[in-house]
């Protein structure tokens, strides 16, 4: 086994044993906030090459740059037509789209018994604020795609799973899946502190994520940063 595979592997065993530990301790079936698992993510981003630890069947990088893409765009159209039009959110947004991806492929994996897990309501009022405005219809179709979700032939506001029953062999593509998410969101967290004053801007934050696919490191972002703005 490869090094990448090997620490991939470890970084979802260890995921899995913090959700046991919530679910035992507390009961919670909620998104993973553990601060030792978060910080161990941290500390792999800030010191590794981005593109190995975004290994687990997702590329959030991507996802983050065509979404900001879209967030510039809208940024410019604001400022050229109306100042009371809002601009699409960022990083920050894009962390929460994360975290709610994250919670559904967890539903499916703690729970693929569930019928209400079976359908996302796209007009939900989860979805409407947290999905719509980060993620274009062809990236949400893609991501849930990954859970197993289809648009629903009867009822487009919808999404429901190809399969009306989750398969023992797709619990370990959620899990996998579920961590990946877990990573992504901090990635955005994680470039969102490293910008500091130029956070919430989404030409600067399309540029430290462009730099992160080219796989540099948090602190040489940080420096071609620190050079743009002198």
């Amino acid at each position: 086994m490869s090094a990448l595979r090997q620490r991939a592997t470890d970084l979802v065993r260890c995921y899995d044993q913090v959700l046991e530990q919530q679910i035992m301790g507390r009961g919670s079936c909620l998104a993973c906030k553990d601060g030792k698992l978060w910080m161990k993510v941290e500390g792999l981003l800030k010191d590794s090459d981005p593109r190995e630890m975004h290994c687990l069947g997702l590329d959030p990088l991507r996802v983050m740059e065509e979404s900001l893409e879209a967030a510039a765009a809208s940024a410019s159209s604001a400022a050229a037509y109306s100042r009371r039009s809002k601009a699409r959110p960022g990083l920050q947004g894009l962390a929460k789209a994360f975290e709610v991806l994250e919670q559904a492929a967890l539903n499916l994996y703690l729970g693929p018994w569930r019928g209400e897990y079976k359908v996302i309501k796209m007009y939900s009022g989860t979805f409407t604020h947290y999905i719509t405005p980060v993620l274009s219809m062809p990236q949400t179709e893609k991501l849930f795609g990954l859970l197993g979700y289809q648009p629903s032939p009867s009822r487009p506001e919808e999404l429901c799973l190809r399969s009306p029953k989750v398969e023992p062999a797709s619990l370990e593509d959620l899990l996998r899946l579920s961590c990946a998410f877990l990573v992504a969101r901090c990635e955005c967290l994680l470039l969102l502190s490293a910008l500091g004053k130029h956070g919430g801007d989404a030409r600067w934050e399309l540029s430290v994520v462009r730099g992160r696919q080219r796989g540099h490191s948090l602190q040489v972002c940080l420096l071609v940063i620190n050079l743009i703005s002198q």
